[in-house]
């Protein structure tokens, strides 16, 4: 057995291990399992960071359909977080619809803007695109807080929208598994889409537009395919977001942050495949919980004020992600694969690719 076929085992058995304790681990928390006396694995803490976790898995993986396979960087996609948010806010609060009922119109609200934005933007290339796509992301945000009619916001402004508490028995528990069975589809949608026809255009286009038309591919329908299937996704994690935590606002909605962190978790995890970055997400996250010290666990260090701990958290989280980006840009999957070495001829090679 050679060293990349150990290591993907000892990642298969990990991720395996992770998702099994990620599933189970919540049963514990019911009546019946208590009633056996089963030990609680599980907390009000730990299903909060475990469903912020699986949102950050859909926006990732949905991230990578336009991002990693069809090769173009958005950088505004959580205006379909915020879209989706607010459409099944605005349909709960404001025309008192029930939340499953309301749900199914987030990602549709979603994939037709970005249908409507994407076929301009989507003539753009490169940093053009990029730049774009980021003001779109601000610009809806900004017009969601200031949009008024008569006087009165339209969306809430900035007092934001408060939807009532969706009552079913272990909220927590639900809205979980709802957020995780959101991920697993945005996953099986990428594993669909990387082995269909649709899927090998978006990589030909990544690869050499112009030679993707040449060869029949249709590439501004494909595109615009790609970023409303992204959209819709990312507009699905928004829509349990917004009922999971009962208000929204600009700021929870369209935080920019999230079109940064989105990207890095893909990156880190590996672009273009199908688990990469779902894997980022998790890694990612757990490691911003952890410096900013929301784990259980946290790290003393007595030589560092406690004050200055965030801003040591930001200086750890880029160096390492400059590490990922030089030795593996390729992801941390496609490294232990076997695929990536760290050798002085391989860090040569790495930042003549990376380099503009």
């Amino acid at each position: 057995m050679t060293t990349s076929q150990r290591w993907q085992r000892i990642l298969i058995v990990l991720g395996c291990a992770v998702i099994a304790y990620a599933v189970l681990a919540p049963l514990t928390s019911l009546d019946g399992a208590q009633a056996l006396n089963l030990p609680l694995l599980t907390d009000k803490l730990w299903f909060r960071l475990a469903t912020i976790t699986a949102m950050f898995v859909v926006m990732a993986t949905a991230w990578n359909i336009i991002g990693g396979l069809t090769g173009y960087a958005a950088f505004g996609n959580v205006a379909f977080f915020g879209i989706g948010a607010y459409t099944t806010g605005m349909l709960i609060a404001k025309a008192k619809w029930p939340f499953l009922l309301a749900l199914p119109l987030a990602p549709v609200a979603a994939a037709i803007f970005a249908v409507l934005v994407g076929l301009p933007l989507l003539r753009l290339r490169g940093h053009y695109f990029a730049v774009a796509s980021l003001g779109v992301g601000v610009a809806v945000g900004e017009l969601v807080q200031n949009l008024d009619y008569r006087g009165e916001p339209i969306f809430g402004g900035a007092s934001g929208l408060f939807m009532p508490i969706f009552a079913v028995p272990n909220r927590d528990l639900y809205f979980f598994y709802l957020m995780l069975g959101a991920a697993g589809v945005s996953i099986a949608v990428t594993w669909a889409v990387i082995r269909s026809r649709f899927g090998y255009g978006l990589i030909a286009i990544r690869e050499n537009e112009e030679a993707a038309a040449v060869i029949g591919v249709n590439t501004t329908a494909y595109k615009v395919a790609a970023f409303a299937l992204a959209a819709a996704l990312t507009g699905l994690a928004g829509g349990i977001f917004a009922q999971w935590n009962v208000f929204i606002d600009q700021e929870n909605s369209f935080p920019i942050a999230y079109n940064v962190e989105m990207i890095l978790m893909a990156l880190l995890g590996g672009t273009g495949t199908v688990f990469g970055p779902a894997a980022g997400a998790v890694v990612l996250q757990l490691l911003i919980q952890f410096l900013s010290g929301s784990l259980p666990i946290t790290l003393d260090l007595p030589f560092v004020p406690e004050d200055a701990m965030p801003v040591l958290a930001q200086v750890v989280l880029g160096v390492l992600l400059a590490l990922v980006v030089i030795f593996a840009p390729r992801g941390v999957i496609d490294f232990f694969g076997g695929r990536s070495r760290l050798t002085i001829a391989y860090l040569r090679r790495s930042l003549r690719e990376t380099s503009i």
